[in-house]
Parts: structure tokens; sequence; C-alpha cells
């Protein structure tokens, strides 16, 4: 186990500066940059004055330099712990992460519970309860949750709740150490947006999860030994069923602080997600590049905690 974790841990450091070179590229490779979009603001016409004030910025920043170049030394101060300061924060990124990554964090724990506390018990519901009304209300759900793509469904919830109850996004973000009970408020409904999207497929895997363990012989064993029907479903079936889902729920996981982008600009969170948003809008490449190291970081990890708690849920896995 502990080889098997090393060599994984090996395999972060090339997965991280691939995924950082390749942003790093992509970013300068389409057209504008921060120094047009600063001198440009105004929307005016561009003007020799203007040209030489937008060449005059570029060298300033370093971005008149070869793209390899400007990598090598983001990747030196990366290492030494200097992310680069934001152009349009006017800070370093590493505060600027320090700020947005817990809400981020937050977001997405709660996102996820909710998820999995409404979509596995209602796919194992589904699955016990085939072709009957219980399955047909779970299948109709996921179905609607499939669906209904996040932008969509956000904007709808938003909508009904200005309408409705006359709520509106805060302006101002309430830390959970100022006032738990704001903090939540915040947060209640992007995470029910969240978690009625990213819980629908889960719903749908655990139901054919289970239906297919059902059918398994040592399941008829169990219940020909007179075991009651909550045992064998729970104890027996979804047991065995479980590792699918689980694997789904870690990549979920792994990708879903990159997907809050859409449910943080929606109810105005100012998270990772809305960070990154800003930061690909006015090209702000060091606070890009932070946040999408962060990300690429928190997926490795994500993903090394599940294939390690297959061990412990699975006796038959073995790692070499």
């Amino acid at each position: 186990m502990l080889t098997y974790v090393l060599r994984r841990l090996s395999l972060f450091v090339p997965s991280l500066l691939g995924a950082s070179l390749l942003i790093f590229v992509l970013m300068r490779v389409v057209p504008g940059d921060i120094a047009e979009i600063l001198v440009f603001q105004a929307g005016t016409e561009a003007s020799e004055v203007q040209r030489k004030q937008v060449q005059q910025l570029r060298a300033e920043l370093g971005l008149h330099r070869p793209i390899l170049m400007q990598y090598v030394d983001w990747l030196g101060g990366a290492v030494r712990g200097d992310l680069g300061y934001s152009y349009t924060q006017r800070r370093p990124v590493f505060d600027i992460l320090a700020e947005r990554v817990p809400r981020s964090l937050e977001l997405a724990v709660l996102t996820l519970l909710v998820a999995v506390v409404w979509a596995v018990p209602s796919g194992v519901v589904a699955a016990t309860h085939q072709n009957r009304w219980a399955d047909v209300v779970a299948r109709l759900v996921s179905v609607c949750g499939l669906a209904l793509p996040i932008f969509l469904s956000g904007v709808l919830m938003l909508f009904l709740l200005v309408g409705l109850f006359g709520w509106s996004p805060p302006i101002e973000f309430v830390s959970f150490s100022t006032s738990p009970t704001e903090n939540l408020k915040q947060f209640v409904w992007p995470v029910l947006a969240q978690a009625f999207y990213i819980g629908a497929p889960i719903s749908r895997l655990t139901r054919s999860q289970v239906l297919g363990v059902l059918g398994e012989d040592f399941v008829r064993t169990a219940r020909a030994k007179g075991l009651g029907e909550l045992i064998v479903v729970y104890r027996h079936a979804f047991a065995n069923a479980i590792l699918p889902v689980i694997t789904f729920i870690g990549w979920w996981g792994g990708r879903l602080l990159g997907g809050l982008v859409i449910v943080e600009t929606i109810f105005s969170v100012p998270g990772l997600g809305s960070t990154l948003m800003q930061a690909v809008q006015y090209r702000d490449y060091p606070l890009l590049q932070g946040v999408v190291a962060f990300m690429a970081l928190a997926f490795l990890a994500i993903t090394l905690t599940v294939d390690v708690l297959y061990a412990r849920l699975d006796p038959r896995v073995r790692y070499t």
C-alpha cells in the first residue's frame, strides 16, 4: 500500500506540470491580454499613444518575453511558494487563494453531502421497488436533474426565490466563524441547486448497481436462509454494489471545485469559481495559474484518496 501511494504521489508532479503548462500556453495564444484590457477599457478607438501604453505595460508585466521564459519564471516562483501578483486585485495570489478556497471548499463539501444523502437512498429505494411508484418517482426526479443543466436550474431557482420570497443573493459574504446561521443561509440555495444536478447521475448509477447485485446467487442464498429484507439489501446487496458509486462520487468531488464556476456566479458566492471566471475574463494570468494549479492538486488528492479507500472497502482489491 505504501509503495502504491508513493508511486501515485510521484505522478503528481508531472500531472501538475502538464496542467499548468497547458493552461499557461492556451491563455497566452488567445487574442487580447491584460495590457490591452486596461488601456482600452474605456472602449475608445486605438490611438498611437494608447498603442505605446500597451507596449509599455506589457513590458512592465513581462508579457513581451517568450512564453517559455514566462512559464519558467512562474514555475520557479511557484516552487518557492510565490504564485505571483494579481493584475486585477493588486495583491498576492496566495492571499487570494487563502481567502477564497475555504469558501469553495465549504460549498463543495456541503453540496456533495446533500447530493449523497438524497441520491444514494433514492437509488436503493428505486432498485428495491422496481417498476413501482417509488421507482417511478425516483427515476422522474433523477431524469429531471440530468435534463436540466445547472445554469438553467440555478437561474430558475433564483427567479423563483426573487419572485415568491423577495430573496436576493447577499452583497457581502459572511464567514462561518462570524455567523454560522447567516453563513448557512448564503449557502443553502447554491448547495441545493448544485446537489440536485450532481445527485441525479449518482441516483441512477446506484439504482442500476443495486439491481444488478440483487439478482446474484449470494443474495438469493441470503434470502433463502431467512434473513430480513433490510439485512439482505444493505448488508449484502448494497455493500457489494457501492464501489462503482464511490468511484463516481470521488470523480464528482474532484471536479466539483471547477464546476462551481456557474453556481457561484449565479448566487454571487465570492469563491474560487467566481475568481477563476474573473481571471479568465481579464486575462489575469498569475491568478488564473494559481487557481488552476490548486484545482489540479485537489483533483489528484481526491482521486488518490478514493483509490486508497478501495482497499478498505473491498478486501479483494490489492495494490502492488
